[in-house]
Protein backbone atom coordinates (compact mmCIF):
# COMPACT_ATOMS: atom_id res chain seq x y z
CA UNK A 1 0.00 0.00 0.00
CA UNK A 2 2.78 2.19 0.84
CA UNK A 3 4.86 1.72 -2.62
CA UNK A 4 1.34 2.58 -4.64
CA UNK A 5 0.73 5.74 -2.34
CA UNK A 6 4.75 6.85 -3.72
CA UNK A 7 3.65 5.74 -7.05
CA UNK A 8 1.14 8.21 -7.27
CA UNK A 9 3.30 10.66 -5.37
CA UNK A 10 5.96 10.55 -8.06
CA UNK A 11 3.46 10.15 -10.79
CA UNK A 12 2.35 13.59 -10.64
CA UNK A 13 5.61 14.67 -12.70
CA UNK A 14 5.07 11.80 -14.75
CA UNK A 15 1.61 11.99 -16.82
CA UNK A 16 2.31 8.80 -18.38
CA UNK A 17 3.04 6.38 -15.41
CA UNK A 18 -0.32 8.46 -13.82
CA UNK A 19 -2.43 6.38 -16.64
CA UNK A 20 -0.53 3.31 -15.88
CA UNK A 21 -1.42 3.68 -12.43
CA UNK A 22 -5.13 4.45 -13.18
CA UNK A 23 -5.22 1.57 -15.44
CA UNK A 24 -4.22 -1.00 -13.09
CA UNK A 25 -6.10 0.75 -10.63
CA UNK A 26 -9.46 -0.46 -13.22
CA UNK A 27 -8.15 -3.73 -13.29
CA UNK A 28 -7.85 -4.14 -9.63
CA UNK A 29 -3.75 -4.62 -9.98
CA UNK A 30 -2.08 -3.09 -7.17
CA UNK A 31 0.83 -0.90 -8.33
CA UNK A 32 4.60 -1.83 -7.10
CA UNK A 33 5.61 2.09 -6.96
CA UNK A 34 8.08 1.37 -9.89
CA UNK A 35 7.42 2.88 -13.36
CA UNK A 36 9.12 -0.18 -15.83
CA UNK A 37 7.49 -3.08 -13.43
CA UNK A 38 4.10 -1.11 -13.62
CA UNK A 39 3.83 -0.99 -17.01
CA UNK A 40 5.23 -4.63 -17.65
CA UNK A 41 2.08 -5.39 -15.16
CA UNK A 42 0.02 -3.42 -17.51
CA UNK A 43 0.55 -5.15 -20.64
CA UNK A 44 0.59 -8.23 -18.85
CA UNK A 45 -3.24 -8.02 -17.83
CA UNK A 46 -3.70 -6.09 -21.01
CA UNK A 47 -2.88 -9.39 -23.01
CA UNK A 48 -4.38 -12.12 -20.91
CA UNK A 49 -7.90 -9.74 -20.89
CA UNK A 50 -7.47 -9.79 -25.01
CA UNK A 51 -6.69 -13.65 -24.65
CA UNK A 52 -9.76 -13.86 -22.56
CA UNK A 53 -12.06 -12.44 -25.03
CA UNK A 54 -10.33 -14.20 -28.06
CA UNK A 55 -11.34 -17.03 -26.30
CA UNK A 56 -14.81 -16.04 -25.56
CA UNK A 57 -15.47 -15.47 -29.28
CA UNK A 58 -14.06 -18.55 -30.60
CA UNK A 59 -16.35 -20.40 -28.31
CA UNK A 60 -19.44 -18.45 -28.93
CA UNK A 61 -18.71 -19.13 -32.58
CA UNK A 62 -18.23 -22.79 -31.94
CA UNK A 63 -21.38 -22.88 -29.91
CA UNK A 64 -23.06 -21.20 -33.10
CA UNK A 65 -21.82 -23.41 -35.30
CA UNK A 66 -23.41 -26.33 -33.39
CA UNK A 67 -26.48 -24.73 -33.65
CA UNK A 68 -26.44 -24.36 -37.12
CA UNK A 69 -26.23 -28.41 -37.88
CA UNK A 70 -29.23 -28.33 -35.45
CA UNK A 71 -31.40 -26.54 -37.01
CA UNK A 72 -30.52 -28.02 -40.49
CA UNK A 73 -31.52 -31.49 -39.31
CA UNK A 74 -34.84 -30.19 -38.20
CA UNK A 75 -35.24 -28.82 -41.34
CA UNK A 76 -34.36 -32.24 -42.85
CA UNK A 77 -36.77 -34.30 -40.60
CA UNK A 78 -39.19 -31.43 -41.77
CA UNK A 79 -39.04 -32.30 -45.27
CA UNK A 80 -39.09 -35.96 -44.67
CA UNK A 81 -42.45 -35.74 -42.35
CA UNK A 82 -43.72 -33.45 -45.41
CA UNK A 83 -43.01 -36.13 -47.80
CA UNK A 84 -44.33 -38.79 -45.42
CA UNK A 85 -47.64 -36.67 -45.07
CA UNK A 86 -49.22 -37.41 -48.85
CA UNK A 87 -48.99 -41.09 -47.98
CA UNK A 88 -50.93 -40.21 -44.34
CA UNK A 89 -53.11 -38.99 -46.82
CA UNK A 90 -53.49 -41.39 -48.87
CA UNK A 91 -53.43 -44.19 -46.01
CA UNK A 92 -56.47 -42.34 -44.57
CA UNK A 93 -58.27 -42.24 -47.91
CA UNK A 94 -58.21 -45.50 -48.38
CA UNK A 95 -59.26 -46.40 -44.71
CA UNK A 96 -62.49 -43.97 -45.61
CA UNK A 97 -63.36 -46.47 -48.70
CA UNK A 98 -62.12 -49.88 -46.99
CA UNK A 99 -63.93 -49.41 -43.57
CA UNK A 100 -66.47 -46.26 -44.32
CA UNK A 101 -64.51 -44.13 -41.96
Amino acid sequence: MVAAVQAIHSAYSDPEYLRILQELMKLGIAPSGNKSIDKTKLEQAKTELIQKIQTRQEEEQKQNLQVQPLEAAQDTQRAQLEELRPGATTVAELNKLYFGL
